[in-house]
């Protein structure tokens, strides 16, 4: 078993936790972590030294047979990376250009008598910086139901793609990452818009598709327990993006150049 630095795992129970982990090759799920250490306190804490420690260790949240578990990977290497601590300026500035109101939600203080919190936009786990661009001001329950649902993706990958600026390429990785497979389009959704809002994400999902590009994706829908239907979609052929492929997307919307493009495609 490795030492472990207690001022890296930043407190005993991260110290707990990490030791656990180790003990546990195929990984344990947060519900686990819990019984294990009575010091880790409730989810929200649980999942506060999880981010923590993930500065200064590789604690993936992966699946790992079937299921979805915390790994314990070894140390970082040449950790840079903030503190992540919101400093008291910064919340002021965040809060004073949120004016009240929730930023993800648009409830407010005055109507609605909620409560707002400045937090990361792109968790830290991610790659996000504790900078203004990357902090904005939501309400409890949005913090928590994003906290939530941005745990059900994958933080390596989702500090790999973070970096990614062509909206394109972003997609298009991550659905190669999961070629094959069926991804469900909220997860593309949030993928697309991670670094700024896209106003069609599905076009871009479209565009990957053109001759010009010339990627395979299926498109599926099924039915939810609750009686929803939702759309997914997979990855079946995958090539690599054209370093032009803005370009190339943009000649195909155009009909006339569309029309020669086919003819040197042979598809005319």
């Amino acid at each position: 078993m490795k030492t472990i630095d207690p001022a890296k795992a930043g407190s005993t129970a991260g110290v707990e936790i990490l030791k656990l982990l180790q003990m546990y090759p195929n990984g344990l799920n947060a519900g686990e972590i819990r019984a294990s250490v009575g010091t880790v306190g409730d989810q929200e804490q649980l999942m506060r030294r999880l981010r923590h420690v993930r500065k200064y260790y590789h604690v993936p949240y992966e699946k790992v047979d079937d299921r979805w578990v915390y790994v314990f990977r070894g140390e970082k290497q040449n950790v840079t990376t903030d503190s992540g601590i919101i400093t008291g300026k910064q919340r002021a500035r965040i809060l004073n250009l949120a004016k009240g109101r929730c930023q993800m939600c648009g409830r407010t203080v005055d109507e609605d008598s909620i409560k707002l919190q400045v937090d990361h936009r792109v968790p830290q786990t991610w790659g996000g910086l504790t900078v203004d661009e990357n902090l904005w001001a939501i309400c409890v329950q949005c913090n928590h139901g994003k906290r939530d649902f941005f745990a059900s993706f994958n933080p390596r990958e989702m500090a790999e793609l973070v970096k990614i600026e062509s909206v394109h390429e972003r997609i298009a990785r991550f659905l190669k990452m999961h070629k094959d497979e069926w991804v469900d389009s909220h997860y593309i959704e949030d993928i697309a818009n991670v670094r700024e809002r896209q106003d069609d994400w599905q076009k871009r999902l479209r565009e990957l598709r053109y001759p010009v590009v010339g990627m395979d994706i299926e498109t599926g829908r099924y039915k939810t327990p609750e009686g929803f239907i939702r759309s997914r979609y997979k990855l079946t052929k995958w090539v690599d993006l054209p370093p032009n492929h803005q370009k190339l997307i943009r000649d195909w919307d155009d009909k006339k150049k569309r029309l020669l493009i086919k003819q040197q495609l042979g598809l005319a």
